[in-house]
């Protein structure tokens, strides 16, 4: 509801609380990106598909990524979390520079795109052999 306010240019929300009645015309006119996890049994990752529909529907520029195997604390994959998270704050801070692929995506999509973060072993640890997948922005 903070999105009203005056000198917001947009919304990062993780893992959100958004029930059906949850209002959204305070989003008119403002980039949305919500990213959630496919595991999370705290919070319904359904219920922030239809929150960005909503959104969508009143006039905000919404979009949202499911992480995969991403659970509500987001203590798994959180490089993934924190890179993407990182990615969309800083393009509502300077709208000027281009987004991330995959905040466009999100914005473009009818279903979430599903963000499938890459193995992230600490730095002293050389990555053990797999496949590769989507990164974060």
């Amino acid at each position: 509801r903070a999105a009203g306010a005056d000198g917001v240019r947009g919304v990062v929300a993780l893992a959100p609380w958004c029930p059906p009645g949850e209002p959204v015309a305070q989003l008119s006119g403002r980039d949305v990106l919500v990213l959630h996890g496919d595991r999370d049994r705290d919070t319904d990752p359904a219920e922030s598909v239809a929150y960005v529909s909503r959104a969508r529907a009143a006039g905000a520029r919404a979009g949202m990524l499911l992480v995969a195997d991403g659970d509500h604390a987001m203590l798994r994959h959180h490089a993934g979390w924190h890179r993407t998270a990182t990615a969309a704050v800083s393009h509502l801070l300077a709208p000027e520079a281009a987004p991330c692929e995959l905040f466009v995506r999100a914005l473009s999509a009818a279903e979430p795109p599903v963000l499938h973060p890459a193995r992230h072993d600490p730095p002293d640890r050389p990555q053990a052999p797999g496949p590769v997948r989507e990164p974060g922005c």
